[in-house]
């Protein structure tokens, strides 16, 4: 007698993802998209995503699939990422596929850092830094980058300011700005760790200092680390690769209490060095958790031409268009670096002109503020340089477009005046928000009072209520400046320091004291009109443009900006040029300051730049 043989059908995976989320662009995700999407979520994996591959559309149906799933009430899913931006982005996608619901409690979709902050500084940072706190709040206070508080003196050494460094989780101390050195002698060490300590305790911290004392809560309180592990058991990174090393250091500990974690981003745009991330470290991690691989492999933004150019760059064997162009999408412009690079706008507009392409969705990229400024017709090495970290100069900057009547300007004119008062009345120390607050004012009241702060001194100032005149700076410091900050001082709550203490301050800004001010200067006007969105590598990473024109440094004395940098497979300086290349649909332009055989190889046509400049 035979044993009857049941023929089970293969699931779809695709109508498995459907019957959950019930949404009809299900049916156009990519094979690899569904692998993903529906792999057990208590499986640690690393989802390898190329460019324009759909990454962020992927992890949002990911998260909206697992929480239509979802049973329990009081633990949840924690999706990070490193960006407002980035996190939205993928909450709104999720929120799109989970028709009634909403990602919302228990659940947590937002920055690394606001997570860090939200579930465990927050609530357990003072057990480590042992901050006693005011009547019964124990929350620390955030100081940010910038601040110039005379009190800050209090934990800072003769050679480094305390926000100049943190801890790292071997307890030596690390710059956070690789401009900064630390002395390697054990006197220094000693001094710098007992400074950064004496900081916590007295309830400040920065934000990097918040990811060391996660760590040390972490590391010493196992009943701390449980908790948290319970509360999320599940944890997702977007952009892993810019993970760094103390952040991983917070993943480990969460992993060895149980956590599953899931890292999605591409290795290859790991451009962070300057903030200690270096992409080999989460390669260890990667291996060391033996996480299942994934990919996605399809690039569903760029022609195939750019993606076979950032193929080469990225050192990878290919990467897959859905699209071609019979156009020659890859240009390679030659520009002369003594005369050309604030003509390459002009070059630029006129071929997007050509090929029918808006302006206002194109890009300029470049490495460094430098190059940047020179495209936009900037002059080099201006006062402008030297002068615009000076209180004074901040403050006669605020004014200037606080008289404009673009509403941006005019943000920009209450956020340099508010960290002025700021800087000048509180030590430095204020409420974060959209306008820096002081912690004795509602933002709301504090907006009005700085708009009739700024009101009253414009309209005392000749260089901006009168087109000819010569007012100079010392003149209009000592004149206008000093007495309505002494008018400001008498009404202002609870300053720190009195109007004689800060008096001395209120100076020119050095080699400007006999020169007219000048509202052009004051608001960085340029030589050209910008009429194409001009920004760095680092600014632009995630985004998605019609046409982007790639310029080189003219030297090479930038840091990884120069072409031939470019070229050093491995290193950063050609991870900088993998992100940059990678952001345009349907036409990539590469301007260089000397031909290039090897640059052109990579599947460039040469151009010639002058055909599109006016004579």
């Amino acid at each position: 007698m035979y044993q009857q043989v049941l023929e089970i059908k293969p699931i779809n995976k695709l109508d498995l993802i459907y019957s959950v989320l019930n949404n009809e662009d299900i049916k156009r995700l990519s094979p690899e998209q569904a692998t993903f999407i529906l792999h057990p979520i208590n499986r640690d994996c690393f989802l390898s995503a190329c460019p324009g591959s759909g990454k962020t559309h992927s992890v949002g149906i990911k998260i909206a699939y697992e929480i239509q799933n979802w049973i329990s009430k009081i633990s949840g899913i924690a999706v990070l990422s490193f960006t407002k931006n980035a996190a939205e982005e993928i909450k709104n996608r999720a929120n799109r596929f989970l028709g009634n619901l909403n990602v919302s409690h228990p659940h947590f979709v937002g920055t690394i850092d606001s997570w860090l902050h939200s579930y465990i500084f927050h609530p357990f940072g003072s057990v480590v830094t042992r901050y006693k706190g005011a009547e019964g709040d124990v929350s620390h206070k955030l100081i940010q980058d910038g601040n110039h508080g005379t009190w800050l003196k209090n934990f800072s050494t003769n050679k480094i300011s305390i926000l100049d460094y943190t801890i790292d989780m071997n307890e030596n101390p690390t710059v956070c700005d690789e401009k900064k050195k630390i002395e390697n002698d054990p006197l220094t060490i000693s001094t710098l760790l007992n400074k950064k300590k004496q900081f916590a305790e007295k309830g400040f911290v920065t934000y990097a200092d918040i990811e060391y004392w996660c760590y040390k809560l972490l590391q010493q309180r196992g009943d701390i680390l449980d908790l948290i592990a319970k509360r999320f058991p599940y944890i997702f990174i977007d952009e892993c690769q810019d993970l760094s090393e103390i952040q991983l250091g917070i993943l480990s500990l969460l992993k060895q209490a149980g956590v599953t974690i899931h890292l999605i981003g591409d290795l290859d745009q790991a451009i962070y060095g300057f903030r200690k991330v270096y992409p080999e470290k989460v390669i260890e991690k990667i291996d060391e958790w033996k996480m299942e691989r994934l990919q996605l492999t399809i690039n569903h933004r760029s022609v195939q031409q750019i993606c076979n150019v950032v193929a080469k760059l990225g050192g990878k064997q290919q990467i897959i268009g859905t699209r071609s162009s019979l156009n020659q999408s890859c240009l390679l412009w030659v520009y002369d670096k003594k005369n050309d690079l604030y003509q390459l706008q002009e070059a630029f507009i006129n071929l997007l002109d050509k090929r029918n392409l808006n302006v206002k969705d194109a890009i300029i990229i470049a490495r460094g503020s430098s190059t940047i400024r020179q495209i936009k017709g900037y002059p080099k090495d201006t006062k402008l340089d030297k002068a615009k970290n000076h209180i004074v100069y901040k403050i006669a900057s605020a004014i200037t477009h606080w008289s404009s009547a673009n509403f941006k300007d005019k943000n920009v004119a209450l956020e340099l005046f508010s960290q002025a008062i700021i800087d000048l009345a509180y030590a430095g120390k204020g409420k974060s928000g959209i306008i820096t607050t002081p912690f004795s004012y509602n933002p709301i009241d504090w907006r009005i009072k700085l708009g009739t702060y700024l009101e009253k001194i414009a309209s005392k100032s000749d260089f901006i209520v009168k087109e000819t005149s010569k007012q100079i700076w010392k003149n209009w410091v000592k004149d206008i400046l000093k007495s309505e900050f002494k008018n400001i001082w008498d009404e202002l709550k609870d300053v720190e320091y009195s109007f004689e203490k800060i008096v001395r301050r209120l100076r020119s800004p050095e080699g400007l004291s006999d020169i007219p001010m000048s509202k052009k200067f004051l608001m960085g006007e340029k030589k050209i009109e910008i009429k194409v969105k001009v920004d760095t590598i680092h600014k632009v990473k995630g985004e998605t443009y019609r046409a982007a024109l790639v310029v080189s440094s003219p030297t090479k004395k930038s840091d990884g900006g120069h072409f031939t940098q470019w070229l050093q497979k491995g290193t950063e300086a050609s991870r900088f040029a993998y992100v940059a290349c990678s952001r345009p649909q349907d036409l990539l332009v590469l301007a260089i300051p000397e031909y290039s055989e090897e640059i052109l190889n990579l599947g460039f046509y040469l151009d010639d730049m002058k055909e599109y400049i006016s004579v």
